[in-house]
């Protein structure tokens, strides 16, 4: 008797399985059916050969011709519009030529707009999602044709310096700047990026109708990256001052007292190393953010990070310590751009301070952006010398930074740390 209640239990979870699925399938094709006129393939064109350098994907929000998509999908226009043009590919593969009449480089949004007029545009969502809810997303992918990717919301992403939703989907290249939206068919979110298998992120929706609402006449092209630099530098100046304001949390490293996790959108994590063929033992604590900013495809930033490592060496004589200590005593490298017409070289100077009744060698390095004058990648290193058998050595990483924050920045690892008694 047990056994056929058990059978017939399972048998309606299948029934009704195989009935949510079969609902939640008949809702994606009516969706599709009903907003796949409204969503563009979004290209970015060799001005010379037409050929065609970025792709990604795009949807109506005004019926005055206003596209969405995101502003990595547009950046080599953004960054040489004299290179390159814009274009619209729409459901029935006509082509049209667009304009950029804005953009949000802080959470990666554009607005294109075409001449072509038309009454039906995707409605923005007044509110977020509700955690767990079905939204859909739709895109090019692989230049495949328009798709649409069925998952679930699962809240804000907590790590993240900047606003961004998890959403369970599979975005793939080209889906880039596609609406996601509820199963009213308002948008909820836009794609932006892939996290791994079945983990994709959308920015929120009211972050593309703050965009909306402050648009004003199209932007000349030769204020764009005056416009890009305003921008990093107040989020630069937002971050960092609310890092400077909180209380700095200490963490106990070896025998010192050094600042913690400094934000939630760090991750930090620490590891071991000895054996008998380098002679001697240290431990290590990194810590780095989790996002950078997008600029151009060669060029990012806004990037945080800092280790530490302590060493202890009493199988080494005094010459041998130094000597490993010299070769350990190395700048953070930037893997942001290598591009020379973007940064400067490095301006270092290097010194020996007295810090908490202990000495220190002390280098910092700066290089500026050649566009954002105000901006700059920013490093500080320092070890401790007056022992002979164990040491510090500590690095500290920005980029885009201003001056002033990196100073500041720097003057708070030196300062805060302290000895154990």
């Amino acid at each position: 008797m047990v056994n056929r209640i058990t059978l017939h239990s399972a048998l309606l979870l299948a029934l009704f399985a195989c009935s949510s699925i079969s609902h939640a399938a008949d809702e994606a094709r009516q969706l599709f059916s009903a907003l796949k006129q409204q969503v563009y393939q979004v290209r970015v064109l060799d001005t010379y050969t037409s050929d065609q350098s970025s792709i990604g994907s795009g949807f109506l929000v005004t019926a005055d011709g206003h596209i969405a998509t995101n502003y990595h999908v547009v950046s080599s226009y953004v960054q040489k519009p004299e290179n390159f043009r814009l274009e619209v590919k729409q459901h029935d593969d006509t082509h049209l030529q667009a304009k950029l009449v804005g953009f949000d480089i802080i959470n990666d949004l554009a607005i294109l707009q075409i001449e072509q007029r038309e009454t039906a545009y995707f409605s923005i969502s007044d509110g977020g999602p509700q955690q767990g809810e079905r939204i859909y997303s739709i895109g090019n992918p692989h230049d495949l044709g328009m798709t649409i990717i069925e998952g679930n919301y699962n809240g804000l992403v907590e790590t993240s310096r900047y606003d961004r939703l998890h959403f369970s989907g599979s975005l793939n290249p080209g889906m880039s700047g596609g609406p996601a939206v509820n199963q009213a068919g308002r948008v909820v979110g836009i794609n932006v990026s892939k996290g791994g298998e079945h983990i994709s992120f959308l920015v929120p929706a009211i972050k593309l109708r703050q965009l909306i609402d402050n648009l004003s006449d199209s932007t000349p092209s030769s204020e764009y990256q005056r416009q890009i630099g305003k921008a990093l530098f107040s989020d630069q100046n937002q971050f960092y001052s609310s890092l400077f304001n909180a209380k700095t949390p200490l963490t106990p490293f070896g025998e010192l007292l050094l600042p913690g996790q400094l934000k939630q959108s760090l991750k930090c994590w620490g590891h071991a190393e000895e054996s008998p063929e380098i002679r001697y033992s240290s431990f290590h604590k990194h810590c780095k953010s989790q996002d950078n900013l997008y600029i151009d495809s060669d060029f990012r930033t806004g990037t945080f990070v800092y280790n530490y490592e302590w060493f202890d060496a009493d199988r080494l004589n005094t010459a041998q310590f130094y000597n490993t200590l010299e070769k350990r005593f190395e700048h953070p490298r930037f893997g942001n751009t290598s591009d020379k017409e973007r940064i400067t070289e490095f301006a270092c100077t290097t010194h020996f301070v007295t810090l908490a009744d202990h000495s220190w060698k002390v280098s910092n390095c700066l290089r500026s952006y050649r566009d954002y004058a105000e901006l700059y990648d920013a490093s500080l290193l320092m070890v401790s010398v007056d022992e002979y058998e164990k040491a510090a050595l500590i690095t500290v990483g920005a980029s885009g930074i201003s001056k002033q924050n990196a100073l500041s920045l720097f003057k708070l690892f030196m300062e805060s740390m302290q000895w154990k008694s």
